[in-house]
């Protein structure tokens, strides 16, 4: 299933984003903000989103530290290429020709031994297929991107494995996730919006340094259509016994009683010949 099928299946309306999100943050009891992120061709339509914070000249942060402003501190914010400290993040961003990093060996003796392993590295990661002037992230249930090309929710392990199960509740399919290690962000909001479809990894040493991610927490990204895929597979997971947060059933004790709460234990047990 793509964004669009989701738009269309799940009744999804650009309008009604914040709703959608405050009943996710109701539902999973999330701590860190739902973030909408924006990419901009015209730096005009950023400097206009409403309440829109950009750095001072001079200012220089990383995209995760921008991102993380709008996630853990409800800000708006919008960066450029001028406020980016590395190729990497402008490359990741879309703010520079992909030839300019895409093959770079700026990341031997740090993440990687040899320039050959971080040129390959370099490689492995998602891009964007364009070149952007600029980035905005906001609060989703701040209405101010709307409509969003990503959506992003930090989470704990359970939280993201319930919006997981959501997803696939209807119309299964695998949720792919993967890890290039540092600058993880290509796996979740780059993916996403590459690949329109929901994606999740585990946020890189760069985001926990800089960007305020959490010790216990990972990422999922996908494209804003899929909130109310999400949403009706919550209710639905719910309507059948399984709600956010699991209830610890206890490591001593008989399964028997735990299980017949969700599942027919005969017709679990028989076997399928």
């Amino acid at each position: 299933m793509n964004a669009e099928k989701a738009a269309k299946l799940y009744t999804y309306e650009d309008g009604k984003l914040p709703e959608y999100f405050q009943e996710l943050i109701g539902v999973l009891k999330l701590r860190a903000a739902p973030t909408a992120i924006k990419f901009f061709e015209d730096l005009r339509e950023m400097r206009a989103v409403k309440k829109i914070r950009i750095p001072a000249e001079g200012e220089i942060f990383t995209a995760c530290q921008m991102v993380g402003q709008a996630t853990r501190l409800n800000y708006t914010v919008g960066f450029t290429k001028e406020h980016m400290p590395t190729i990497q993040c402008s490359g990741v961003c879309g703010f520079i020709p992909k030839e300019d990093y895409i093959h770079s060996p700026h990341l031997a003796g740090t993440w990687f031994e040899k320039p050959e392993e971080s040129a390959r590295h370099q490689e492995s990661m998602y891009h964007l297929d364009k070149m952007y002037e600029g980035v905005a992230a906001s609060p989703a249930v701040l209405g101010r991107l709307n409509p969003p090309d990503v959506c992003l929710v930090y989470g704990t392990p359970q939280q993201i494995m319930f919006m997981c199960c959501a997803l696939q509740y209807d119309d299964y399919e695998v949720i792919e996730s993967s890890f290039v290690g540092e600058t993880s962000c290509t796996d979740s909001w780059i993916r996403a919006f590459v690949t329109q479809k929901p994606c999740f990894t585990m946020p890189c040493f760069g985001e926990r340094r800089f960007g305020g991610v959490w010790d216990d927490e990972m990422v999922l990204a996908f494209p804003p259509a899929y909130i109310c895929k999400i949403l009706d597979g919550l209710k639905k997971l719910a309507g059948n016994g399984l709600r956010y947060p699991a209830a610890q059933y206890g490591i001593q004790r008989d399964a028997r009683e735990g299980l017949s709460v969700s599942y027919d234990l005969n017709a679990v047990s028989k076997s399928s010949k």
